[in-house]
């Protein structure tokens, strides 16, 4: 059984400048369950982080309306704008992959694009899947986590994609990765990390939650989350702990 760790509070002007993170999900509202990220990324925009919400499929057949794989797509879309609103994203990047079918993508073509992100926003940060947690049934789950994974590392070495050199990007390998898995399929994810939600954060995660109407229907007044797990976002973490002044560990 892993540590589980409390993050505490900073301040914005205990931030470095222009720190930029990414969420790399492969569906248009991963990051908003309690096992996403969307608590932990409201904190970070709250204290002057810039944030990126990377969606790797089209969603297409994720849609509870009578629309058309295409109109649902279209829809997920508008409302994954509307969540990273919410959030304080800067903007929702689609790599627009076939929904639930890509188990027949090469895992070296998604790990391309990743590590094309990588090199070219350089975050300090990155929340993504486990690549080794258990029991997720979801296949795009699994081949993202698999290929992000990969992407982390592979992303510093000059000789992996080398082409990415005639667009002016270097090799990147990014400091601090943050991964997070469905616990509600079975065993096998064991965080180390914690961050409380502040009630702010807190309103942000459920407004970015209830954005997707398509696939959860028309939100309750107050729009409120319907498990008390939200108030904690846990996750693995791998990295140093002084990327920022004023952030500690602590045992809960």
């Amino acid at each position: 059984m892993g540590l589980l760790f409390l993050l505490v509070a900073t301040t914005a002007a205990q931030q470095p400048p222009s720190k930029t993170f990414l969420i790399i999900m492969a569906h248009h509202d991963d990051h908003t369950w309690w096992w996403g990220f969307s608590g932990f990324a409201s904190k970070l925009v709250e204290e002057g982080w810039t944030g990126y919400f990377v969606r790797t499929t089209n969603d297409e057949k994720d849609s509870n309306l009578k629309l058309g794989w295409g109109g649902g797509d279209q829809v997920n879309l508008k409302e994954a704008r509307a969540a990273a609103a919410h959030i304080g994203l800067k903007d929702v990047i689609s790599l627009n992959w076939r929904n639930d079918h890509m188990d027949s993508v090469p895992l070296k073509e998604v790990r391309a694009h990743y590590i094309l992100l990588l090199r070219k926003f350089r975050p300090d940060v990155v929340m993504t899947y486990n690549p080794w947690g258990h029991y997720d049934r979801n296949p795009d789950h699994r081949k993202v986590g698999r290929a992000i994974g990969e992407a982390l590392w592979l992303s510093g070495l000059a000789n992996v994609n080398p082409e990415h050199a005639e667009l002016g990007l270097k090799p990147y390998r990014v400091p601090h990765v943050y991964y997070g898995q469905r616990d509600d399929y079975g065993l096998g994810h064991t965080p180390n990390f914690s961050v409380k939600l502040t009630d702010s954060q807190l309103k942000k995660k459920g407004l970015a939650w209830w954005a997707h109407t398509n696939v959860r229907g028309k939100a309750p007044d107050p729009p409120t989350l319907p498990a008390a797990e939200y108030g904690v976002e846990k996750m693995f973490y791998r990295g140093e702990w002084d990327f920022v002044p004023g952030l500690k560990a602590v045992l809960p």
